[in-house]
């Protein structure tokens, strides 16, 4: 099933893969109904597709929504230009404010990739914080310190078109590893689509160059006050492990867990499997997993 959201952005296209309960929908299974939900967030560029290898197994355990960012996917931008972090954000509210009246969600725990990991942080800081139960943060963007090479970078080259229709897919080859799903081939070749398409490019470098403003960042992520589960690809060449991942495991609470795996930015593309292996025990009772920081063997058992 999808849905359509309304937001100021644009038109956001959210998979459900969940029945709407409660007096306005079928109800038709009230176990499900009871079941935990769960709220996905994709990196830019991309969309909710980049999570359809480890979808199966969310989805069979929790009510499971995927939201396609404004300008991806399903999703329309009404000015790609707009579309910025903070603007997500609001998007990502809107989105949980309609699961509450729509489908009767009120708690829900968020899984966030890049961008969709600060979003995700930025929604347990801000006004639906008493509705985020827990928090699983892939590869999130907000830790990066802001130098003049990272501004110059964000703004002058990802953030404008005519460098970025360049770079924009060597570097998906290079985070996505070695392609070895066929989820990963998937959202690779939907971006090697990306520089002919003008208004998702347009998108992706308004994104860039928001990361550059001096405001960007999380504000006292150390004050989250909810179960954490923080995930790094050690060959992230987009937000890099040894500086931006320190700087998250520095920055984040004492109870938040942390897992160093052997992937790229997109560990659920490359090694579905044993990203499996770490979130759904998480998911399934994140109040129970202890604080730990793991290194995630790089040739584990099975995928």
């Amino acid at each position: 099933m999808r849905m359509t959201v309304p937001t100021p952005l644009g038109d956001i296209a959210v998979r459900c893969l969940a029945e709407p309960v409660g007096p306005t929908g079928p109800g038709r299974d009230p176990d499900r109904a009871e079941a935990p939900a769960l709220l996905l967030l994709h990196a830019n560029p991309g969309d909710g597709r980049d999570f359809d290898a480890v979808l199966p197994a969310l989805a069979d355990r929790h009510r499971t929504y995927v939201v396609d960012w404004p300008g991806y996917g399903g999703s329309t931008a009404r000015d790609p230009e707009r579309v910025t972090p903070e603007g997500l954000v609001a998007v990502a509210e809107r989105v949980i404010d309609v699961l509450a009246a729509r489908h009767g969600v009120r708690r829900i725990a968020v899984l966030g990739n890049s961008v969709g990991g600060y979003v995700a942080c930025r929604l347990a800081q801000g006004p639906r914080a008493a509705a985020v139960t827990a928090l699983v943060l892939v590869d999130p963007a907000g830790f990066t310190r802001h130098t003049a090479l990272t501004r110059w970078f964000c703004r002058e080259v990802m953030g404008r078109p005519v460098r970025a229709r360049r770079l924009v897919v060597p570097l998906a080859r290079a985070y996505l590893g070695r392609l070895g799903s066929p989820s990963a081939r998937e959202t690779y070749a939907r971006t090697r689509q990306l520089p002919y398409e003008e208004r998702r490019l347009a998108v992706h470098c308004a994104i860039w160059r928001a990361l550059a403003n001096p405001d960007f960042g999380l504000v006292d992520p150390a004050g989250l006050d909810l179960p954490i589960l923080l995930l790094w690809g050690s060959r992230d060449p987009v937000v890099p492990a040894l500086l931006d991942g320190r700087r998250a495991r520095r920055a984040l609470p004492a109870r938040a867990s942390s897992v160093l795996l052997p992937t790229g930015h997109e560990p659920y593309n490359e090694r579905p499997g044993l990203f499996l292996r770490h979130v759904l025990p998480f998911l399934d009772d994140p109040g129970a997993v202890a604080p730990s920081r793991v290194r995630s063997p790089s040739r584990p058992r099975g995928r």
